[in-house]
């Protein structure tokens, strides 16, 4: 499962969908009704100049769910061609007793151009770890600010458990009005007795002189073609066959008498039939599904069916007119 739907409603979803252009949406509405554990993390590069006014992201979301303790992850990187401006994941999730969240977002700007910034708004851990032992919340800062950059850990972990079961943190973070960036995660989720959450965020900027070239993604390295031992003796040529004509800059591989030569695959392409895997992504040949026309076949098994296939319609074909025969007299 490499991308799926994007989680809606609240019914039960797969905890990640593949990020879409200028959003991460992943981990909402999912793994409720007890004992169950959730984490999910996203990290983000935005690039971004303002005298071209071009921009593009690099990401890497990280998600896993199950019970506890028994979590199955996937972590999907991809790349986009605009800037990523709204993170929104680990909300409404995991309610229930004794349930686990371990949420984390970090999110990097770097702006080529005049850009200035300014302290991140929070609102971070209100309404949250009511009943239990005090202290129940471990959060830093605690804040209530309206329409902030960053919104966490807002109306969860309500129904006792133990102390600081609730441990939120904003990381020294800013904003700026040429690339805005809005964070929300880890709120209305794991409301249940005995239950924990534990969030992070971070949002941070680079500004670099206009002019300054940003790195771009690295092109997926191109296969390097197998090593060719030499043989001793060249190959005998039926004087009536044309050889197929070679390409001077590749080489073909060394085939042992007797072997089939077998095609090799690249694993950045497709290969259709692919078994079990969806789009057929793969590696390893033998188990993309694909088959190799078969060479060789023994002609005496196929005679030998056929043969008894015309005498059996024989013997039919005689009993049917006999006894057309007998019904005419």
């Amino acid at each position: 499962m490499v991308a799926t739907a994007a989680i809606l409603g609240t019914t039960q979803a797969p905890a990640s969908a593949a990020p879409v252009p200028g959003t991460v949406n992943q981990c909402n509405y999912i793994q409720d009704g007890g004992g169950n554990e959730i984490a999910c993390d996203v990290t983000i590069t935005n690039y971004l100049d303002l005298d071209t006014g071009l921009s593009r992201s690099d990401i890497t979301v990280r998600t896993c769910e199950g019970a506890v303790g028994e979590l199955v992850c996937t972590t999907i990187p991809v790349s986009f061609p605009t800037a990523t401006t709204v993170v929104d994941q680990c909300n409404n999730s995991a309610n229930g007793g004794g349930s686990i969240a371990t949420c984390n977002v970090s999110v990097e700007n770097v702006i080529v151009g005049d850009a200035t910034t300014s302290p991140a708004t929070v609102n971070q851990c209100n309404g949250s770890g009511a009943e239990g032992p005090e202290p129940t919340l471990n959060c830093t800062p605690v804040s209530s600010t309206t329409s902030a950059a960053i919104t966490q850990c807002n109306a969860s972990v309500n129904g006792g458990g133990a102390a600081r079961r609730v441990t939120c943190t904003v990381d020294s973070s800013t904003v700026s009005a040429a690339l805005p960036v809005t964070i929300r995660q880890c709120n209305d989720s794991v409301n249940g007795g005995g239950s924990t959450l534990t969030c992070t965020a971070s949002l941070t900027h680079r500004i670099l002189p206009a002019g300054t070239v940003t790195p771009t993604p690295s092109p997926t390295p191109s296969a390097t073609p197998p090593a060719v031992t030499p043989s001793a003796t060249p190959p005998a040529v039926t004087p009536s066959a044309t050889p197929p004509a070679v390409t001077p800059s590749a080489t073909p591989p060394a085939v042992e008498a007797g072997q089939t030569p077998t095609p090799s695959a690249n694993p950045l392409i497709p290969i259709a039939g692919g078994g079990g895997g969806g789009a057929g992504y793969g590696t390893d040949l033998a188990e993309t599904g694909t088959e190799l026309a078969e060479t060789g076949t023994d002609a005496l098994p196929v005679f030998l069916i056929a043969a008894g296939a015309l005498l059996i319609g024989g013997i039919l074909l005689t009993v049917m007119l006999v006894r057309r025969r007998s019904t005419q007299l």
